[in-house]
């Protein structure tokens, strides 16, 4: 009789282990590019709310499923007086806004934190300024936002 109890033991012990490992983790999502689509970022923007004297505009376009390219410039008179490039691509299973100016020798990396239809917010807290970026679009407007913990600075776009 006690082999037979230890044998039922020993099964209920297997099987819970065996159950156990055959679990799911339905908290990681899995990744795929079609969850995302930023398509509401493309086009020529011109920003409608400048400093006097200048005018900013960005262009994105799409360059395949997964990877959008940007180009924001200043202009003051006819002298460009501020670029930047931009990437909007996933990494390593993350989505990624990466700035660069041409000053820059390498981009400044932004992980897209929140995502929903016709918007998202990108975030390095360990960049000086700004520390979050956020694009959303209302009708055919396409605000654009960069904050730290302290500042906030509206962009706003007209196509």
């Amino acid at each position: 009789m006690k082999t037979i109890s230890r044998i039922v033991i020993l099964f209920i012990a297997l099987s819970a282990i065996s159950c156990s490992s055959n679990k799911t983790d339905n908290s990681k999502k899995s990744f795929s590019y079609a969850e995302y689509n930023f398509d509401f970022l493309l086009g020529e923007w011109k920003r409608t709310n400048d400093e006097e004297g200048k005018r900013t505009f960005e262009n994105w376009e799409k360059k395949n499923d997964s990877t959008y390219i940007g180009e924001g410039s200043t202009l003051q008179d006819n002298d460009t007086i501020w670029k930047e490039n931009m990437i909007l691509s996933p990494v390593n299973g993350d989505w990624y806004l990466q700035v660069k100016t041409p000053e820059d020798k390498e981009s400044t990396d932004f992980k897209v934190i929140d995502y929903e239809n016709d918007s998202f917010t990108s975030e390095n807290r360990l960049n000086e300024f700004p520390k979050t970026i956020r694009y959303w679009k209302t009708d055919n407007i396409l605000n654009a936002e960069i904050a730290d913990d302290t500042i906030k600075i509206p962009f706003i776009f007209e196509k």
